[in-house]
């Protein structure tokens, strides 16, 4: 184990795999993760899977609902020589992140200055990026914005999906935040300013974007199928009925009808006509209160229109 007194910051499933080498490297003082919480169908209560982790290993944790004087003072206490924030789900303040030896730094999964804000990942998918990658910078009281300690870029592979790549970026990064961190302690690293002018933001996923637009291409809305697994997912109404895409691709051919009509029906797939004559090709669906499904299957005994728009 080497010197240094760790405060970690983190909620999600995500941040697992770089608290599992982190103990392996520093002392984590304590981990600052979110209440836990009432949700899903039978509203139970959900314990953030970081808390679990602390638990599971002997380290101290609070979960405040503000980051407030009272946090501070514990954090002060502790005296550490640095802080780490990842997936945490609120913003810290300047009077808390400064304290730290080395300050707060944080792992974002985009080339930065380039998709700042929530939704990194899945931005870059829904955009078609091709290549993305991890940036480890201080916090600063512009979101996203502080100097960066280290960034180094990793390929968006075209079957991605956000679900998939987050699992590649985090197990990429996990290395990378340890070696980031001796040598900051060590002071054998610089950081380095970004250049603002080039920033580009990663709003948030809301649920209604799943719902599709046949007035895109086909492969604009692949895409977005990709960037919204698992969730929201994507979504169109036919019949006056929800059918959630749980498999679609852009099929090789072209069309000349009016977009969202349906090109053909078989046992391969349902093949949907969209912008720029490109098809696509749902290979299965959910239809609202049943399980996903081919095509095919459903319209044995049931009416698929022939008209989606």
């Amino acid at each position: 184990m080497e010197n240094g007194k760790i405060i970690f910051y983190g909620t999600s499933a995500i941040c697992i795999p770089f608290l599992k080498n982190l103990i392996k490297n520093f002392k984590i003082e304590l981990v600052i993760t979110q209440p836990d919480k009432k949700g899903g169908r039978k509203n139970k209560i959900i314990i953030p899977p970081v808390k679990l982790f602390a638990i599971e290993n002997k380290i101290d944790y609070i979960q405040p609902e503000k980051l407030d004087k009272n946090v501070e003072e514990i954090i002060s206490r502790l005296s550490p020589d640095i802080a780490i924030v990842i997936a945490y789900g609120q913003l810290i303040p300047k009077s808390i992140y400064q304290i730290p030896k080395f300050n707060t730094i944080n792992v974002h999964f985009s080339l930065l200055p380039k998709y700042r804000g929530a939704a990194p990942v899945q931005r870059a998918i829904e955009n078609g990026e091709t290549k993305t990658g991890i940036t480890i910078f201080s916090i600063s009281k512009k979101m996203d914005a502080g100097q960066i300690w280290y960034k180094e870029s990793f390929i968006i592979e075209s079957d991605d999906t956000t679900e998939i790549l987050w699992d590649k970026l985090s197990n990429f990064a996990t290395p990378i935040l340890t070696s980031t961190i001796s040598n900051i302690i060590k002071d054998t690293i610089t950081k380095k300013k970004q250049n603002h002018l080039d920033a580009t933001y990663a709003s948030p996923i809301s649920k209604s974007e799943g719902e599709i637009n046949w007035d895109m291409s086909a492969n604009t809305i692949h895409n977005k199928l990709r960037a919204f697994f698992p969730w929201p997912g994507i979504f169109f109404i036919m019949n006056n009925k929800k059918f959630r895409i749980t498999e679609a691709k852009v099929a090789p051919i072209k069309h000349s009808l009016d977009i969202g009509k349906i090109v053909k029906l078989d046992k391969s797939g349902l093949y949907i006509a969209c912008a720029n004559k490109s098809v696509l090709k749902i290979k299965t669906f959910q239809p609202e209160g049943k399980k996903p499904m081919t095509p095919h299957s459903y319209s044995v005994g049931n009416e698929i229109s022939s008209n989606l728009n």
